[in-house]
């Protein structure tokens, strides 16, 4: 084994729900303002259903949609209309959200990653959608994550992602390593597990966050914390 590639959310950083709450009260005001008047439960669905159709937008694109286009397909299913400066506004905000209700740092990662870094090359490949590369770059800047990683990747900046393979071998050839000498650690069974899979790369599933995989996953190893990762990684 010659290197690691991480997910970003969930595996580094816990994606909680604060940032969603601030886009719902976002969309919330802008909504009633414009005469439509949105209960919880109705924004709720909204964005259910626009989640929905990000992850077909990947299948179907194999790219991630950015923060305007899920702005502008929210407005759309509720059927309100707006100005453009409007939805700029709208997406800026859902973008920059992060930077002030900050997800919190994964426990026990980063010092998994003192060890990691000293044997293996590690990089993080990271779906972007409501927050662009910019902005979660600066989230891992600001907790000092780079100085672990040779490489980032980010969907919208790579062109693809995950779980097409280019996305994988993108990073992998930054990296210059094999894909039989690489594992990637992520939290979701499709995007993270089947997507490292098909580049021919080794998988682990991270459940200490999102457990929904736990136990239906093609992982070659499932954890929940990193206590033993660096044991694990040694099998491998």
């Amino acid at each position: 084994m010659k290197a690691i590639t991480f997910d970003c959310w969930d595996t580094l950083l816990a994606d909680d729900d604060s940032r969603n709450v601030k886009r719902k009260e976002h969309f919330t005001s802008f909504m009633n303002k414009k005469g439509f008047h949105m209960t919880p439960d109705k924004m709720n669905e909204l964005f259910k259903k626009e989640a929905e159709l990000f992850q077909d937008y990947i299948i179907e694109h194999r790219k991630t949609q950015n923060s305007k286009a899920r702005v502008e397909s929210i407005l759309r299913l509720a059927g309100v209309q707006a100005q453009e400066a409007e939805i700029n506004e709208i997406a800026a905000y859902s973008d920059r959200v992060a930077l002030e209700f900050r997800p919190p740092v994964i426990p026990g990662i980063k010092d998994a990653l003192e060890v990691l870094t000293k044997k293996y090359k590690l990089a993080v490949i990271c779906n972007t959608g409501w927050h662009s590369a910019n902005t979660v770059r600066n989230l891992l800047n600001d907790y000092d994550f780079p100085r672990f990683f040779s490489y980032l990747t980010f969907s919208d900046e790579a062109g693809v992602a995950k779980p097409h393979k280019q996305i994988f071998e993108q990073t992998l050839e930054k990296l210059e390593c094999r894909p039989e000498e690489a594992v990637h650690i992520g939290d979701s069974e499709y995007s993270d597990i089947v997507g490292a899979r098909k580049a021919n790369m080794r998988a682990i599933l991270f459940t200490g966050v999102n457990d929904k995989y736990k136990d239906k996953n093609s992982a070659d190893f499932v954890i929940s914390n990193y206590d033993n990762l660096v044991e694990i990684l040694e099998k491998m």
